[in-house]
């Protein structure tokens, strides 16, 4: 792998980030398109996606639908950070048990790729687990996380906690995720190992997350019982 000291699409939100400070992009003032802005920073309509919605995320831009994207009153506003969500051996305790139905490595293809800034084929793990929470199964949890960064992940890590892997014996902190929530229906597989049928409804969180070294490590898809959904985020006045 061509090493990477930050993915692609923190490197151009810093860069549109100081753009807004330094009112190069006033305030009000729309920013160029996507395709233009793609082409300027030489990336994917994707990963400019990616950046502009850590932007949105934080209070400096604002999308108006069918106009474009603008930029916000960022002095006056209150800016949001969005943490990453635990993992659910630490939300649910001696609740969870952990089913692991695959824990393979493979070669990235160019979607995964894309959301871990990543080349295509490079090594990654596939993870699926499924838990049981209270006896229960709950949550199927579809995980992607690249070798270089998560580094000798054993079986034992799997069906336990990666994130309790990553702060005790590599010693970084997950730090922040981009996480979108939507419902989807559940799959074959779903259906089988959850005992529900293809009419029923299930919540997703996608997320893609970072350590503090600013590498992104995961790209996980989970699908929750509604019953046993729970999500929350914090905002802080900076």
């Amino acid at each position: 792998m061509i090493g990477h000291i930050e993915p692609k699409y923190l490197q151009i939100a810093t860069q549109i980030r100081q753009k807004v400070k330094d009112e190069c992009y006033p305030v009000n003032a729309s920013l160029p398109d996507g395709k233009t802005l793609a082409k300027e920073f030489n990336v994917s309509l994707m990963t400019l996606k990616h950046a502009l919605d850590m932007l949105v995320a934080e209070g400096y831009l604002i999308r108006r639908r069918g106009a474009g994207t603008f930029v916000r009153d960022w002095k006056s506003v209150q800016r949001p950070h969005i943490y990453t969500l635990n993992g659910a051996s630490e939300d649910y305790g001696e609740k969870v048990e952990t089913e692991v139905l695959a824990f393979d490595v493979i070669r990235s293809d160019a979607e995964i790729a894309e959301k871990l800034s990543i080349d295509e084929d490079d090594f990654i793990y596939k993870i699926i687990r499924l838990r049981h929470i209270d006896k229960q199964p709950s949550i199927m949890e579809y995980t992607y996380m690249p070798l270089d960064v998560i580094p000798d992940l054993k079986y034992e890590h799997v069906t336990s906690s990666i994130y309790r892997y990553i702060n005790e014996n590599l010693g970084r902190k997950v730090h922040s995720a981009f996480v979108k929530v939507t419902g989807v229906r559940p799959n074959a597989l779903e259906q089988e190992k959850m005992h529900l049928v293809e009419t029923d409804y299930m919540m997703q969180i996608e997320q893609i997350v970072s350590l503090d070294n600013c590498k992104v490590f995961e790209y996980a898809v989970s699908h929750h019982l509604p019953e046993i959904f729970d999500f929350e985020t914090v905002l802080f006045k900076q």
